[in-house]
């Protein structure tokens, strides 16, 4: 009867523990139990729910399951389904019973604070306590579809995000993990800079002496979104107790960071990247604005306090294709919220240094940096700042800037010194400036982000008088404003000592964008003279389209209208490369009948084209074709000191303020040039074509004398041919030819002139034959008798060379023969030869009444009856008639007559 009993109670006790498996009280027994054992052990709030429960075959499956932090936001972490399974057997056969946990849906929340997981005490305390009245063993856990995410400090907003599967297993003491991780993530305020992680991970954990050691090994890759094409990158490493290494590397070793060594005491990173990754990270898009290599090193140690030492180099940066610096390196180092820096810049030989500090509690910081070399500034290769000549003071306030600069620039050429000094702020990405330039007086103000947009620029000078004016319009989207021309006439001086006179304003219409920037020039109210010119400028419209990208610059339906004269160019464009050199460049102009003079020796209308251009690997130059309207020059043609001058001028053309070009010009005139001196009138036909293609220029072509005369004094030779040849070999010394001739009194008189500038030959002839000094005083005086006339031109043939290729004619004859010429034609003919045999001083004077009649009256001082009258008329060129009464008071005739053969 007992053992009926006794198996009906265990019949009972068996199907009641069945029906209880099933029982909502059992698992609200339950899951009040599990609550209860989260909040007294494990730290945390559990909720979950009991989907079936087993005491036979010992296993729980709950649903729901999520469990957080009694601090709010430490850590979570929830799963749809876990599994719990055990073994009475192990436990009557061991005394402990064997635990197997599978988990799907998992999804896990901790916040890293100080390098260490905020779940990690929960972890632990799951792991090494038992929550049941006998002993149990955790032999397996799997995780399935589960994924973790890990937030690492506050104010970084640094996100770990990841999926994975891994097994866990149990064997002697160690437990062994195998994880699978899959599509993870590491975030930085919302923006993505580790992506696409996967990675076989194996983990051994154990508990030595109730010390908690880990060892992991792993192996995998990830992607680097700003890296672009090359941001595929591969990890390996791994980690032991206390310490690990790490290696982090693109298959182009671009991106390294390598080794990450993880001590008890520090971290220690070592790291080499593009400068564009470090741009594009904090722009978070990809660029190729930006160019260098950074190199860097950094120490952490892991204590309280923390501290950081480290440094960074910065290598080739290019910004914009503009090269920025050879080397950059900064020093810092972090400790008591104190983070202080020490940089220093390299450029071309040109060195800047720096200090600077930034408290992280009181988010204050200065920063001062000073230039340690001569700087000189590519753009204004003469301009050079000296050592200490550039000092920034940058005081930081939370997120304000503000400060003050000093720079001092000076010219190496003239020794010409320019100053500048001002205070400057940046509060929310707007930029405010104001200080001096030398004694003027400037406010600017900015905005920089998203992109640079100028909204008032202001420049005075002493005196308060507006020389730069420009103001945003209501929509900010436009720039409108005026440079005075004084401001435009000192910067060209300042800069090429080239002084331009004048009046007027150059208004300004400009919009910004981040691409491009487009002005509208215009000249208002303007009267700008050109240098060595009577002719001025008085009006100029253009508009300038600048693409900051690509460096590109565009002129577009430029006009200049001039007081006699107009010029115009419909498209000009121009590259420029990474340094700010111009790389290729193609410019137009036409000019349209404008007066051109130098000095007051040559006025010329004249017309023609130009074309700058510099081509991608070849050197600038000008090309054009100048046509001379119309031109009238008052100095002599033959002059050497002339044709230097008008060389010198066509070659400052060419090569404005000294910057070497090459260059090919035809020179040509539409109507002779006037050719009007007091000794040369004629007219030239011009023709030349002016080369340069090295330092010294080439020129070849002819001048042609379209008949014209050189003005002797007493009679011109009337010019029959001239010609002026200029050769590539003697660019300063031409050929020269000149022919002239006259009828003079009854002689052919003949000039003729070959040979060079610089090497030639005059030759005079006359028919009847007569000596050269004859024929000169026959030019200068009407004489041709052997007489103090004679002797005047024998010192003056000595000097005709000098007296042709004079450039200043008019004063030659003005101060050698006006004053013996006087107002009339009678000359003084004195002869010291006795001619009869009479001794005694001889006289003549010589009358001239016209081209065909001539008296001359002789007379013996000594003998009083001897006087001589002679009347002589010129019948024909050839035919002369002369009356005689001679000193024995004869009267008698002679009829001379010359016959050519």
């Amino acid at each position: 009867m007992l053992k009926k009993i006794s198996f009906a109670v265990v019949i009972g006790i068996v199907i009641t523990i069945f029906f209880a498996q099933y029982d909502c009280w059992t698992h609200k027994k339950i899951v009040a139990l599990l609550q209860k054992i989260a909040q007294e052990s494990l730290n945390g709030d559990l909720i979950c729910s009991v989907q079936s429960v087993s005491f036979f075959t010992p296993s729980l499956i709950l649903y729901d399951v999520e469990m957080k932090s009694f601090k709010e936001g430490d850590w979570s972490w929830k799963c749809k389904k876990c599994e719990i399974a055990c073994s009475w057997f192990q436990l009557f056969y061991k005394g402990v019973m064997d635990q197997y946990v599978v988990i799907e849906g998992f999804e896990c929340n901790s916040r890293v604070q100080d390098f260490c997981f905020s779940i990690q005490p929960h972890i632990m305390a799951m792991m090494q306590k038992s929550f049941l009245p006998f002993a149990v063993e955790l032999k397996s856990v799997v995780f399935k579809n589960a994924r973790g995410s890990f937030f690492y400090d506050d104010r970084c907003n640094v996100l770990t995000s990841f999926l994975f599967n891994s097994s866990s297993l149990k064997i002697g003491n160690d437990i062994k993990t195998m994880m699978s991780v899959m599509d993870g993530t590491i975030t930085c305020n919302e923006k993505n800079y580790i992506e696409k992680i996967a990675a076989d991970v194996s983990i051994t954990t154990q508990f030595i002496n109730d010390i908690f050691d880990i060892k992991v090994h792993v192996a995998g890759s990830l992607m680097v979104p700003q890296m672009g094409k090359q941001g595929e990158c591969y990890i390996t490493g791994g980690w032991n107790s206390d310490r690990g290494r790490f290696s982090v590397r693109n298959a182009y070793n671009s991106l390294m960071i390598d080794p990450i060594i993880i001590t008890e005491d520090e971290l220690c990173v070592n790291t080499r990247f593009p400068l564009s990754y470090a741009v594009q990270c904090v722009a978070n898009n990809l660029t190729d604005d930006v160019a260098g290599k950074v190199h860097c090193s950094a120490k952490i140690n892991r204590h309280f306090p923390y501290k950081i030492d480290g440094h960074l180099i910065v290598e080739d940066s290019i910004i914009n294709k503009r090269h920025i610096a050879d080397v950059i390196k900064i020093i810092f180092g972090y400790e008591h919220d104190d983070w202080k820096v020490k940089l220093s810049a390299n450029r071309s030989n040109q060195e800047f240094k720096g200090i600077g500090h930034w408290n992280v509690a009181t988010e204050k910081g200065e920063l001062i940096i000073k230039n340690v070399t001569d700087c000189m500034i590519k753009s204004l290769p003469y301009w050079c700042i000296k050592p200490n000549g550039f000092c920034v003071q940058a005081l930081l306030d939370h997120d304000k800037i503000m400060g003050t600069y000093e720079a001092v620039i000076t010219n190496t050429l003239s020794g010409g010194i320019h100053s500048s000094s001002g205070k400057f702020s940046l509060i929310h990405a707007l930029l405010g400036m104001q200080g001096f330039i030398d004694k003027n007086n400037y406010s600017l103000e900015a905005e920089v982000y998203p992109q640079i947009a100028l909204r008032h620029c202001m420049y005075q000078d002493e005196e308060d008088k507006k020389l730069i004016e420009l103001q945003a319009t209501e929509n900010k989207k436009q720039v409108e404003g005026f440079v005075s021309f004084n401001f435009i006439r000192l910067l060209i001086n300042n800069l090429f000592h080239y002084d331009v006179q004048g009046e007027g304003n150059l208004g300004v219409v400009a919009s910004f964008s981040p691409d491009d920037i487009i002005a509208d020039f215009a000249l208002h109210e303007a009267t700008i003279r050109l240098p060595q010119t009577y002719n001025f400028i008085d009006g100029f419209h253009a508009r300038c389209i600048y693409n900051i990208t690509n460096s590109i610059g565009v002129l577009e339906n430029a006009f200049l209208s001039l007081y006699t004269g107009k010029m115009s160019c419909l498209r000009a464009t121009a590259y420029w490369d990474d340094t700010g050199s111009l790389i290729f460049a193609h410019a137009p102009l036409i000019i349209d009948s404008c007066l051109f003079n130098i000095k007051k020796d040559l006025f010329a209308i004249i017309s023609g084209n130009f074309l700058f251009s510099k081509g991608l690997l070849l050197p600038a130059r000008v090309d054009g074709h100048i046509i001379i309207d119309k031109a009238q020059l008052k100095e002599n043609l033959f002059s050497g000191i002339i044709q230097k001058q008008l060389l010198s001028y066509t070659n400052s053309a060419v090569s404005p303020f000294n910057i070497p070009l090459q260059g090919n010009f035809t020179i040509e005139t539409k109507l002779p040039i006037i050719v009007d001196t007091g000794f040369l009138q004629t007219n030239a036909q011009v023709n030349l074509r002016l080369k340069k293609d090295s330092d010294d220029p080439i020129m070849t072509g002819v001048i042609a004398l379209h008949a014209g005369t050189l003005n002797f004094p007493y009679k011109p030779l009337y010019i029959s041919k001239g010609m002026i040849t200029f050769s590539p070999e003697e660019l300063c010394n031409p050929s020269i030819e000149l022919f002239a001739r006259n009828k003079i009194k009854k002689y052919d008189v003949f000039l003729q002139i070959d040979g060079s500038l610089l090497n030639h030959q005059i030759s005079l002839d006359a028919n009847p034959q007569l000596s050269e000094e004859q024929i000169v005083g026959l030019l200068l005086v009407g004489a041709e008798e052997n007489s103090l006339n004679s002797m005047m031109p024998a010192l003056i043939v000595q000097n005709l060379k000098n007296f042709i290729f004079s450039n200043n004619q008019s004063h030659f004859f003005d101060k050698y023969f006006k004053p013996l010429l006087g107002s009339l034609n009678i000359n003084l003919v004195p002869s010291f030869t006795d001619q009869t045999g009479r001794g005694g001083l001889r006289g003549a004077l010589e009358i001239t009444l016209d081209d065909r009649w001539r008296a001359v009256i002789q007379k013996n001082f000594s003998l009083t009856e001897d006087t001589k009258f002679e009347l002589e008329f010129l019948l024909s060129d050839d035919i002369t008639l002369r009356a005689i009464r001679d000193e024995r008071r004869d009267l008698g005739g002679e009829v001379e007559m010359r016959w050519k053969f």
